[in-house]
């Protein structure tokens, strides 16, 4: 796959695309709005730029007929002045070095408006081409279509009644040839205009039409109607994109029920087909990107036109896929199977496709120096394997610099030039991975064992000790790094999905609302990331010298419990931590705070305060809700003459508020 590696236009290689672009978008360069077909689009993380294939292959010079007396040369990132020709913004475009004329790159494409419309059916007087937008006194809509008017637009006015009109319903107003329908042409209506019969959508791109899309073109002979900027931008009858099939594809410009055979779903209009094969497709399926990352996965995922017959079931949205339609699977993981429309979702994909680009080196996260020692990148010193602790939990100020756990009965690394430790499961993790949570890869850190202020965007808790991120704003701690999409919880009988929703539901557990959550794909049944991913097991604490487990009630029990740290009542049909060896119980919140996932010791700066243990017979009192701080770690003010103890974040919000 042939790339730019260097264009005027754009900072980053350019990749060639024979598809359409997945929905209306901005050319990076012109400005201009809709499908882009046959352009480029940037292959760098997080970029996502479009260009028309004519803005990127832009000539360094060139004659227009705009400014006939001189050559007009390429500009780009000119963001202090005004096109000279339709008086918008001038950003991207071409200059004269002699008369400091400007044309932008919308108007460079086509030639020079004509300056008068002699006969027009706008309009019973002449109407003259302006580009003086602040000398225009009359009103600033157009009468055709009502639409306001700002700089940058083209118009055509009337002097004798201050009457304007965009240049596009001068083109297409009272009614205009569209290349879909060339046998009648398309009168300019608005969506409430529409007779009866008419569809409510647009048949070439199913833009729906409503009061953000009012202007339609519609044939009354053939039921035809389509949206502006289908009118405006229409696409190619005819398609060659060997990729995607090794014949021409022609454009079906009517209603027709059809499976789409790059995914597999099912359309209802204008397909691009294939008379020699019976092969339908999407107009957005042309040209899916061959080769990706999705963060489903660790492994690339390559797009095959054709799984067979079999078994299948998507990853990520986790229906049937018919093997007989395209789809993307993992060539090291054979059952690895994913929809096409799943695989290229946006918060799935990263947008970069890696055909031809060669696979990363998986760097590891160790070196092995023998049997039993290794240097982790984390450490300077090495650090030796200890599994004479098996089955022995250990002492209480023994935690993991990773997950700042206790070490309970697992397998540790430790160093013994220093107090550093870390679980055998912690030095494991990989240096790069792939989560659910984004979709561009994560990076492992190990700097933040300081930084209490980061908190995860997964279970929402503040935390020290390693961190993955992805990108500027999402961070995870290692402990829900290591969470698929899919969790088997004790608290229901069906297994719970990762999903993301602009529509917050309440959890079933503790009934705040939230984006982030996990559900169950049969039932109501729903728990945010904090509940979903409470520890199932503590280490020991001042009320039981065993392990507590997280128990999620019991609704045939009767009755109330107590809890050793509050001595209050424990609803028994509620979620609560229990020691199977004592039966002693306990409130999750006398458990689970908002620092018993920060070190010891750390420093907070927001509130200017250490989080310190609160292991001693007497607890200090929260100074702003008076109470006993019950849980193993407490706040404490670092620029006071007293000490000052606060039991969460929500007493310092109010303390330092």
């Amino acid at each position: 796959m042939e790339i730019v590696e260097v264009s005027p236009i754009h900072k980053h290689p350019l990749l060639p695309i024979t598809r359409f672009s997945r929905e209306h978008c901005k050319c990076n360069v012109c400005g201009s709005v809709g499908y882009i077909y046959g352009g480029y689009c940037c292959n760098e993380v997080g970029c996502e730029s479009m260009f028309h294939k004519e803005c990127v292959e832009s000539l360094s010079e060139i004659k227009h007929t705009s400014h006939p007396d001189h050559p007009l040369k390429l500009l780009i990132s000119d963001k202090a002045s005004f096109c000279s020709r339709c008086e918008g913004r001038f950003e991207n475009g071409y200059i004269c070095s002699i008369c400091d004329f400007k044309l932008d790159f919308r108007c460079a494409k086509g030639p020079a408006p004509l300056l008068i419309l002699e006969k027009s059916n706008l309009h019973e007087h002449l109407l003259e081409f302006f580009v003086g937008w602040h000398s225009w006194k009359g009103h600033r809509e157009c009468k055709a279509c009502g639409g306001a008017g700002f700089r940058g637009y083209r118009w055509y006015g009337c002097y004798q009644c201050d009457t304007l009109f965009h240049g596009e319903c001068a083109e297409f107003f009272p009614e205009a040839k569209h290349t879909s329908h060339p046998q009648h042409t398309l009168k300019h209506i608005t969506s409430e205009e529409a007779p009866d019969y008419a569809d409510n959508k647009c048949l070439l791109c199913e833009e729906e039409f409503d009061q953000q899309h009012p202007k339609i073109h519609h044939c009354d002979v053939c039921n035809f109607t389509i949206c502006r900027a289908c009118m405006k931008n229409a696409p190619p009858v005819r398609i060659e994109s060997l990729t995607t099939h090794e014949h021409q594809l022609h454009l079906v410009p009517r209603r027709i029920d059809f499976t789409c055979n790059a995914c597999g779903t099912l359309g209802d209009r204008s397909p691009y087909f294939c008379l020699q094969c019976n092969f339908m497709i999407h107009r957005q399926c042309i040209d899916l990107p061959r080769v990706i990352n999705i963060n489903r996965h660790d492994h690339r995922i390559s797009y095959t036109r054709r799984l067979g017959h079999g078994e299948w079931k998507c990853k990520v949205c986790r229906k049937k896929v018919d093997g007989f339609y395209g789809a993307y699977t993992c060539l090291k993981c054979p059952s690895f199977v994913v929809h096409s429309l799943c695989a290229t979702r946006n918060d799935v994909w990263d947008m970069i496709e890696l055909e031809g680009m060669q696979e990363e080196e998986e760097i590891a996260p160790y070196e092995m120096i023998d049997a039993n020692t290794i240097k982790h990148f984390s450490h300077d010193h090495n650090l030796q394997i200890n599994n004479d602790g098996h089955g022995r939990i250990q002492p209480e100020n023994i935690v993991c610099e990773a997950c700042v756990f206790q070490i309970l009965s697992e397998p540790f690394y430790s160093c013994n030039q220093c107090s550093f430790i870390l679980h055998e499961k912690c030095a494991n993790h990989p240096r790069k991975k792939r989560h659910v949570c984004n979709n561009t890869s994560f990076i492992l850190f190990t700097d933040s064992c300081n930084k209490a202020n980061a908190s995860c965007g997964l279970c929402k808790q503040h935390f020290t000790g390693f961190r993955y991120e992805s990108g500027p704003y999402v961070t995870i701690d290692v402990r829900c790094a290591a969470i698929l999409d899919t969790i088997e919880h004790g608290s229901h009988q069906h297994p719970l999905y990762y999903y993301t929703t602009f529509d917050w539901k309440p959890c079933s557990r503790c009934r705040e609302e939230g984006a982030v959550l996990f559900r169950c794909d049969e039932c109501d049944y729903i728990l945010d990331g904090n509940c979903a991913l409470f520890p199932k097991k503590v280490m020991r604490n001042r009320y039981d010298d065993h392990l507590l487990f997280l128990s999620f009630g019991d609704k045939n029990v009767s009755g109330d419990y107590w809890c050793e740290a509050c001595e209050t009542k424990v609803n028994p049909k509620e979620w609560f931590y229990t020691c199977n060896d004592c039966g002693t119980i306990l409130h999750i919140s006398c458990v689970v705070g908002d620092f018993s996932y920060i070190m010891p010791g750390s420093h907070i700066t927001t509130w200017r305060a250490n989080v310190v243990s609160n292991t001693s017979i007497c607890r200090p009192v929260c100074y702003m809700c008076n109470s006993r701080c019950k849980l193993p770690s407490v706040l404490k003010l670092s620029d006071t003459k007293v000490d000052v103890y606060l039991c969460s974040f929500k007493c310092a919000y109010f303390i330092r508020k």
